[in-house]
């Protein structure tokens, strides 16, 4: 529209107080209502509190209702499979409620969005404050901020981001919404996409994943941040425990060690001798009946690691069940729990760095101490193997199955993981796949990633956000509640169940069960050589750091 033809214009006219004629003197101040107008219209149209930024907040609101929805209708139904349980997140949106949530409305007013918090250094060190405080992880936390500020790129993210991860940290721990999974899963796509440049120039233009050799550009951002991430891990740890020099893999209950070299030098062990029947005592079992008594069954193996015996205190444990059918076929179950350490490197082999190693594809030691155990249990080629894994277990199956060489020497059926990372695993078309994934539960996010579905590959949503899960529903407790009855629940499950069952036994007559379980741990040398053979053990590192822990910082004064 012309100017000349702006006839939203009103005139008005002005009364001149300085005269005491009465008289009304009129003028027309248009130039500064059509400047006045313009500049409102323009605020009211973009930036922040405008209409497009209502509506962009609205459409995540809206986002969010739907998918309550979608969870509250699930969960009246019972835990059953679906695709698409929640919607897009509006991450801009997102941040204007975790700072509502943490702050409330009069400190939120001050400080509109993340980074407005950012600016101000006493409210991000108090925030910072609240989320560490009562923290009996110290050390493992100063290890990842070690990690993470050892490199320019990613103390740039650290710093830039630091109130949002504290944040959604916290909002996670809560998990009462059903949307956790999503939410953290797109936030960590923008993140990798963020420092996938800085990843793509630390690593080479191949590398290596599992037994095979692959372009770098093949994997997704996730995968080679983490697999940089991984990397700087091991220089970490190896400052704090030493040096890794090899990997052990002992039967409990039986004589006898296989050792191998790191996994990063023979992926999987493949390469290095092992003698079957190495078991040790196996115990009489019962084969779980169920997807609920499997997780229950992999949790007790997981609780076992207590009771290991002298020189395990440090060890992760497996259990493998071998069952004899009525028939006299045989079958196999491997049992891998998840994470129970969060330091990067030391003897137990179940933590942070096996996380972001199994993640990024890089050959992890559980990978290496799950297959040699597997040899020494002596599985032979043909017999069915069906494997199980939480969290960090599941990634750990998940790429054990998905990994040609493996492929070749074990005839692998059945797959089940539940509350675990596993986009970035190729599973094969002969692998019957089920993927358990919780709502609320974060850990399934963190590869930034939805996991790969198809006929032979299924993921199973469950919402436990309005349900009793007595804790985070990460916990391998949440998902044997949730899963409770669920073969009977979904008859998508039933081709996945059959054949889970041909190899655990479940419900058949006249099986034999007998179950053995493994410790695997860690060597390192402060010299960093590895010696071969299967009497050398190098030295298992101490769980206790070669540094001094910081002084705790002073309690806080109440003024921020």
């Amino acid at each position: 529209m012309q100017e000349s033809e702006d006839l939203s214009i009103t005139p008005r006219f002005l009364r001149d107080e300085g005269t005491d004629d009465g008289v009304v003197h009129s003028g027309l101040d248009v130039d500064l209502e059509k400047s006045d107008a313009l500049q409102a219209l323009e605020a009211l149209s973009t930036g922040p509190g405008s209409l497009q930024d209502v509506a962009s907040a609205l459409r995540g609101i809206a986002s969010d209702v739907i998918a309550c929805s979608q969870a509250h209708t699930l969960a009246e139904g019972g835990a059953t499979p679906g695709g698409g349980l929640v919607g897009p997140v509006d991450v801009r949106a997102f941040d204007s409620g975790l700072l509502q949530l943490a702050l409330g409305s009069s400190l939120t007013a001050h400080f509109p969005t993340i980074s407005a918090v950012l600016a101000s250094s006493p409210v991000a060190g108090w925030m910072l404050y609240k989320l560490l405080e009562n923290n009996e992880d110290g050390q493992a936390a100063v290890e990842a901020l070690q990690l993470l500020l050892s490199d320019p790129t990613t103390e740039q993210w650290v710093k830039e981001d630091l109130v949002r991860i504290v944040l959604l940290t916290r909002w996670l721990n809560n998990a009462k919404t059903g949307r956790e999974a999503a939410t953290v899963q797109t936030y960590l796509q923008q993140v990798s996409e963020r420092l996938d440049p800085w990843a793509k120039q630390r690593l080479p233009g191949q590398v290596t994943v599992g037994t095979q050799t692959v372009d770098t550009k093949s994997l997704t951002p996730m995968q080679r941040v983490t697999m940089t991430l991984g990397a700087d891990a091991v220089a970490v740890g190896a400052g704090v425990y030493g040096t890794q020099t090899g990997i052990m893999v002992t039967p409990v209950g039986g004589n006898g060690t296989t050792v191998l070299p790191p996994a990063a030098k023979d992926p999987f062990g493949l390469a290095s001798p092992v003698k079957p029947g190495m078991t040790g005592k196996g115990k009489e079992a019962r084969s779980p009946q169920s997807i609920s008594e499997t997780i229950t069954h992999c949790q007790e193996v997981q609780s076992s690691r207590n009771s290991l015996g002298q020189g395990n205190e440090e060890a992760g444990v497996i259990s493998i069940q071998r069952v004899e059918h009525a028939d006299g076929r045989v079958s196999w179950v491997v049992y891998v729990p998840g994470t129970t350490d969060w330091t990067v490197g030391d003897g137990e082999p179940q933590d942070l760095l096996t996380n972001l190693e199994g993640v990024g594809g890089t050959p992890t030691a559980m990978e290496s101490g799950v297959v040699t155990a597997m040899r020494q249990a002596g599985i032979k080629p043909g017999e069915e193997v069906a494997l199980y894994g939480h969290s960090q277990g599941g990634i750990t199956v998940s790429n054990i199955a998905a990994d040609p060489a493996i492929q070749d020497r074990y005839n692998i059926t059945t797959l089940l993981t539940a509350g675990s990372p596993t986009a970035g695993a190729d599973i094969p078309d002969d692998v019957r796949a089920l993927h358990l994934e919780n709502t609320g539960d974060a850990v399934p996010g963190l590869d930034a990633a939805p996991t790969p579905t198809g006929p032979h590959r299924q993921v199973a949503m469950l919402d436990t956000h309005q349900t009793s899960t007595n804790g985070y529903p990460h916990a391998s407790t949440a998902y044997a509640q949730a899963t409770e009855g669920l073969e009977d629940k979904a008859p998508e499950l039933a081709d996945w169940n059959k054949s889970f069952s041909h190899a655990s036994g479940a419900g058949e007559q006249g099986t034999t069960t007998t179950e053995y379980t493994f410790a695997i741990q860690r060597n390192t040398d402060p010299n960093g050589v590895y010696k071969g053979g299967t009497t050398y053990r190098g030295a298992v590192p101490s769980a206790k750091p070669s540094y001094p822990l910081p002084t705790p910082a002073p309690q806080p004064t109440g003024q921020h």
